[in-house]
């Protein structure tokens, strides 16, 4: 604590005085004291960050999900969007700063944006509550979601410190109380919604699959919450006045100093010219210093001067910063897709949400914290001298080693993704659907035999790719010329029958299902993309080829084993495929086409009915002939009792995640027979093998995150430390900047050759920056320790504190408070 003299005329207001005369009572010591003293409104402030940060991290958990199953997005236009999303949360902050601290204040700034942000959240629930064909979809969503981002842009930089204001400067051991509280209400926030979000989204509600509007509501519901919270403590809160913009000063006077040329005296540093055309006679706070210190030689601006001299310094040292989060921001998108392609599965139905994944790295952050405060910094220390520096160095290299294990992790991921053609060719899997006892023996493909000697196909065969088992065996087709297949087949009593097929131009990139039956051939497109609801669904297509008649009406999927044998109020148990279902006559039935007979001509008579590929949970389930719709758009899902429909008979069995299957139905109407092919692996590797690149990425941020702001706040000087806060915010955008530009010019078609890329350039940079950290061999630590001892107080400590205060509990790029500032709060007070 600094020594304070009162003198004569030093003072000229009542509140320095006060601040004194407080300074001056003893701290509470005991926790009956400190529960007294405590100021109460401080619990609004805690509960409203609790609410807020359960808000931001809820929604944003699922987003990715939502952005590929309802807007229908690619991976790569998710991604984009996801951490475009993320560029704006963290640009704002910039704004909301320059207008609490210069305009308008901390708190009407948070109450302001509070309600702005609450009503980006509701604005996206109800979006949600309409299907992926609504017209709302995606203008509505896109909108909510930047309004959002401005909401949690402006509260960002004002409640952590808004909450320090409501403190005595005198009170160090209770502010720092305060920090932990706040640091675990917004720990406690982010971990409960990332856990829950993904099994509120996970749920069956208002006709859907998926209840996103759960997900989303839920978040809208806590920040009104927050607000109203926040709104509790209105007529106690201290409300200080804005202050300065920082922001304006420091542009202000590096644009001068640019615009200065070459007039006046040389200058060791290119700010100082600001001072060639600077006089202190004209300048109120040049004079006020000059006043207040009793020194005519003093400038207030030579000041201010080489506190934006430190500030640089520490920008300077922000320049890999950007490519830490470009690494760390994966986590909810590429992360995430990489967990939707895995096996979601622990034991028996419980599921691991590829989502819920996050909700690690919050459990984790917790506990490495203390951990390496107690044990490993201080083990460390003993082997090797530790500066913030170096550990900034170390934890770029574990960041860059988590991508490292994050890309082998996929190159397992990628045996189970399908294989696509390349451009100008399509891959043609064959399927033997004469009748059972009947063998294709041998495929001949333009008159040459496939595989050297042909292959054996027996009745519910298929050729297919599997590279679990090193098996590939699907035709690539070139678009040169049409490709004859000749069969050779043969029945039991019937042996020898030949079949051609002359298969039309695929070149499109495209994989087919060639269907060889008795009544002829047929071939249909398939898509091989695997299911992207995160709820470890596999994709299922049906195909009607009956001998009896041409079928073109609904299907579904009832869950065997349910009171109701097929409820449509129930979507995870009641799948449907639906012909003409709306005013828009958007159907399920993809496709009608006749098959080709051995003479290569039509069969006018008969044809096959396919239908659209499906997600669809595991279980075991039966499929009935459906004669009335059961569900549709607009209009509220029949009851079981009300569900027209015939069994089959068929009962299909798939407990495995992610495999795509095309199902055949051949036979009478009656007593159809069912086929199966397997177009792509199921999913194989557990999603547990995420858990090392999640324990990695976390060290890494405790190294990198946590220790990058702690140098830069310590560096920086006490004028500095509010806008070094801001600047920190900013590296998270232009590190989602990166993530958005690689997306956008889609340069890697495999993910896990990106995640080495993004290694790799991780570890370039740390490198140079650890060649600049050498250079950088002036450490400065702006704690209070050292500066100007003048027994006068002064209004600038005041305002160095209040800027200490503001700048301490800072958030480590995602809202999560991190506490490596508490040693030095108590310090510089």
């Amino acid at each position: 604590m600094r020594r304070v003299t009162i003198t004569e005329g030093s003072l000229k207001d009542e509140m320095p005085v006060e601040r004194r005369r407080k300074e001056r009572e003893p701290q509470p010591e005991t926790w009956g004291e400190i529960f007294r003293a405590w100021p109460k409104t401080t619990l609004c402030i805690v509960s409203n960050e609790f609410c807020e940060r359960f808000s931001y991290y809820g929604m944003r958990t699922v987003l990715t999900l939502y952005l590929l199953n309802v807007l229908k997005f690619s991976d790569n236009v998710s991604t984009v969007f996801f951490n475009g999303f993320t560029v704006l949360c963290y640009l704002t902050p910039l704004l909301g700063s320059i207008i609490a601290d210069g305009y308008i204040g901390k708190f009407k700034t948070i109450f302001t944006v509070s309600i702005l942000y609450a009503a980006g959240q509701i604005v996206l629930a109800f979006s949600s509550i309409n299907n992926s064909s609504s017209p709302l979809h995606p203008a509505l969503d896109l909108a909510g979601l930047g309004i959002i981002a401005f909401g949690t842009g402006g509260i960002k930089p004002c409640v952590a410190s808004f909450g320090g204001d409501q403190f005595e400067p005198h009170q160090t051991r209770m502010l720092s109380l305060f920090f932990s509280v706040f640091y675990f209400s917004i720990n406690a926030g982010s971990m409960i919604s990332t856990f829950i979000s993904p099994l509120f989204r996970s749920m069956s509600c208002l006709g859907q699959d998926s209840c996103y509007p759960l997900a989303f509501g839920i978040p809208a519901i806590l920040m009104i919450v927050a607000t109203i919270i926040f709104m509790l403590g209105s007529f106690t809160y201290k409300k200080p006045p804005p202050k300065e913009n920082i922001f304006g000063e420091v542009a202000r006077l590096m644009t001068r100093a640019i615009c200065s040329g070459g007039n006046g005296p040389k200058r060791d540093h290119w700010l100082e010219k600001y001072l060639n055309n600077h006089r202190c006679e004209t300048d109120p706070k040049c004079m006020e210093l000059k006043s207040r210190k009793r020194d005519n030689s003093l400038c207030q601006k030579a000041e201010f001067i080489e506190d934006v001299k430190s500030l640089l310094r520490v920008v300077v040292m922000y320049l890999p910063v950007p490519m830490f989060w470009a690494l760390y921001d994966q986590q909810g998108s590429v992360w995430l897709i990489q967990g939707i392609q895995m096996d979601c599965r622990l034991w028996g139905s419980t599921l691991l949400l590829p989502d819920q994944m996050q909700t690690l790295n919050a459990v984790l952050i917790l506990a490495f914290i203390p951990l390496f405060q107690v044990i490993i910094y201080p083990i460390a220390s003993k082997v090797v001298t530790l500066t913030p520096l170096r550990k900034m160095v170390a934890g770029g290299v574990v960041a860059a080693l988590a991508f490292v294990v994050s890309g082998f992790i996929q190159l397992a991921v990628n045996k189970t993704l399908p294989d696509l053609p390349p451009s100008g060719n399509g891959y043609v899997s064959i399927m033997n659907a004469i009748r059972p006892g009947c063998n294709i023996n041998s495929t001949m493909v333009q008159g040459t035999l496939y595989k050297d000697n042909g292959f054996p196909l027996a009745y519910n065969s298929s050729l297919t790719d599997d590279k679990n088992n090193n098996v590939a065996q699907m035709i690539k087709v070139g678009a040169d010329k049409n490709i004859i297949f000749t069969f050779a087949y043969d029945c039991g009593n019937t042996p020898g029958l030949v079949m051609n097929y002359t298969a039309p131009v695929v070149d499109d990139g495209s994989i087919y299902n060639l269907i060889v039956s008795e009544l002829g051939i047929v071939m249909l497109e398939v898509d091989p993309t695997k299911p992207t609801e995160g709820t470890g669904e596999f994709s299922l297509s049906l195909t009607m080829a009956l001998n009896d008649t041409n079928y073109v009406g609904h299907m579904a999927l009832c869950r065997v084993g349910q009171d109701n044998p097929c409820d449509p109020t129930k979507p995870a148990d009641f799948y449907y495929y639906e012909v003409n279902y709306d005013d828009e006559k958007d159907t399920d039935l993809d496709t009608i086409i006749p098959y080709t007979k051995n003479d290569g001509t039509f069969n006018t008579q008969q044809f096959v009915s396919g239908y659209a590929f499906k997600a669809i949970r595991p279980g075991n389930w039966s499929l009935v002939y459906l004669h009335n719709l059961a569900k549709s758009i607009g209009m509220q899902s029949l009851k079981p009792s009300e569900v027209n429909f015939t069994e089959t008979g068929i009962y299909i069995a798939i407990n495995n995640q992610g495999g795509v299957y095309a199902a055949l139905l051949t036979g009478g109407y009656d007593k159809p027979n069912y086929l199966v092919n397997q177009i792509v692996p199921f999913n194989t590797v557990s999603i547990l093998w995420q858990i090392p690149q999640f324990v990695i990425i976390t060290i890494a941020e405790i190294l990198f995150s946590i220790t990058g702001y702690e140098f830069a706040y310590s560096q920086a000087a006490p004028s500095m430390k509010a806008l070094v806060q801001a600047l920190w915010l900013l590296t998270t955008a232009v590190g989602d900047s990166i993530i958005v530009l690689i997306a956008v010019l889609d340069i890697f078609s495999d993910q896990a050759v990106q995640a080495f890329v993004y290694a790799g350039a991780m570890f370039v940079v740390i490198v140079i920056f650890a060649l600049m950290s050498i250079f950088y061999y002036d450490y400065k630590y702006y704690t209070g320790e050292g500066e100007d001892d003048d027994d006068d107080f002064e209004d600038e400590d005041a305002v160095s504190l209040a800027q200490t205060k503001d700048a301490l509990p800072y958030e480590n790029g995602h809202g999560r408070m991190n506490k490596g500032f508490d040693d030095s709060w108590d310090e510089r007070l």
